[in-house]
């Protein structure tokens, strides 16, 4: 690397620095991503034959059927063609949130600072246990050179 440092330079409290900043940073782009209030996500679906209208919104708790509107005309349909249209008009519409809402899918920000931590406090861990075992090999060096 030019003008910065290498890997061989950074220290514990570099590399725990790097990953703070890195987190903080991943964690400040996660809430900046995140609107105030999500928009709605809605689709409304209708039969060619406008006989069947159906409308799908995305909730906290999924996709979900907002309205269903049936033509008075339907009456004059068999129950198994009404059971076959109401069921593709309703897939439609419920198919529509799912992939406007896809669409709109931030990228895992929140996702990569809870990994960027769980990375930090591992590395403090083994930096700690890396210490410990240099020091114990230090100290075992000084009590040979003294004998």
């Amino acid at each position: 690397m030019t003008g910065g440092l290498g890997a061989e330079d950074l220290g514990a409290a570099d590399l725990d620095r790097l990953i703070e900043t890195t987190a903080r940073a991943a964690e400040q782009a996660a809430r900046a991503a995140e609107p105030a209030e999500p928009p709605e996500v809605r689709h409304e679906a209708a039969d060619r034959d406008g006989l069947v209208r159906a409308a799908a919104v995305l909730t906290p708790e999924g996709v979900r059927l907002r309205s269903l509107t049936l033509n008075p005309r339907v009456r004059r349909l068999e129950s198994e063609q009404l059971a076959a249209l109401l069921q593709r008009t309703v897939n439609e519409a419920l198919d529509g949130v799912a992939a406007a809402a896809g669409d709109r899918a931030a990228p895992g920000l929140a996702a990569l600072s809870a990994e960027l931590r769980e990375l930090q406090a591992y590395a403090a861990d083994r930096f700690g246990v890396f210490a410990g075992t240099v020091g114990d090999v230090l100290r075992q060096l000084d009590r040979r050179i003294e004998e």
